[in-house]
């Protein structure tokens, strides 16, 4: 695989930390050039020097993917630092927990406007490039509350217009060679938990058993997915919904053997 990312120049938003954090350093290592896009700038500046020290090629970018100016702006100096763009990974997110009654007008634009409008908006900026050389790569990171419902409910109707987003882009684009694929996790234990965590010491041993695989998700499990819809191995895959879940959404898991009566 790692021939296969040599000379690929592939940018990650929301990379400062856990599932973004871990896709760059591996992608890094794996021979691709690595563009940095994170709001908070400690977080930027580590992943940065721990790439670098590896011997990666990378480069930082402090941006608010809230503001279009600056998503325009970051997105034309990438590629003029780098000279192309060849992957493109929307993965920065904002998952507040409110259910819809309790959640303001102002929780709910956000939300939709880093998890959704900001890949809209990295996505019309990367493809005019992409659609020149006919090639490029795009890769949502997407989730299983897009599919059904475990709760943070604006950031899960942001996240399924992610996937639709996939989905178009990669039926009105393809002809011009750009493949899109999202990524649907289920629960990554990442510091994005840690709010619950903290309320619930033992949340994710409580989840386990919805699981079939018997555990809940890690940042290289996502990064691995990631590798694989990079690489030049995944050249006919393009509009798919990848899902990285340990099996949640094949059954819950917990309810066959109470419908069969086999956990008596």
């Amino acid at each position: 695989m790692s021939k296969s990312l040599k000379g690929k120049t592939v940018v990650i938003t929301g990379s400062g930390r856990s599932i973004g954090r871990e896709m760059a350093i591996r992608i890094a290592a794996e021979g691709a050039s690595v563009a940095l896009l994170e709001i908070n700038k400690e977080n930027l500046e580590e992943v940065r020097s721990t790439i670098a020290a590896a011997g990666g090629d990378v480069r930082a970018y402090e941006i608010d993917l809230g503001s279009e100016s600056q998503i325009i702006e970051t997105i034309s100096k990438v590629e003029k630092d780098f000279g192309k763009i060849d992957c493109l990974i929307n993965n920065a997110m904002i998952c507040p927990s409110e259910d819809l009654l309790n959640t303001t007008l102002e929780s709910w634009n956000k939300t939709l406007q880093i998890t959704l409008t900001a890949p809209f908006l990295c996505i019309r900026q990367v493809l005019p490039a992409m659609i020149k050389r006919k090639n490029g790569g795009i890769i949502n990171i997407g989730t299983v509350n897009a599919k059904a419902h475990f709760g943070s409910d604006s950031y899960s109707s942001a996240k399924a217009g992610v996937h639709a987003l996939t989905r178009t882009v990669a039926v009105r684009y393809g002809p011009d060679g750009i493949r899109c694929n999202t990524i649907v996790p289920g629960t990554i234990n990442t510091d994005a938990w840690q709010e619950r965590v903290d309320q619930n010491p033992n949340i994710f041993e409580e989840l386990k058993p919805w699981y079939p695989v018997g555990r809940v998700g890690t940042p290289k499990d996502i990064a691995d997915a990631a590798l694989f819809l990079i690489s030049d191995d995944s050249q006919w895959i393009s509009g798919s919904e990848l899902l990285v879940d340990g099996g949640l959404l094949a059954g819950y898991a917990p309810m066959f053997a109470t419908v069969e009566g086999s956990d008596k």
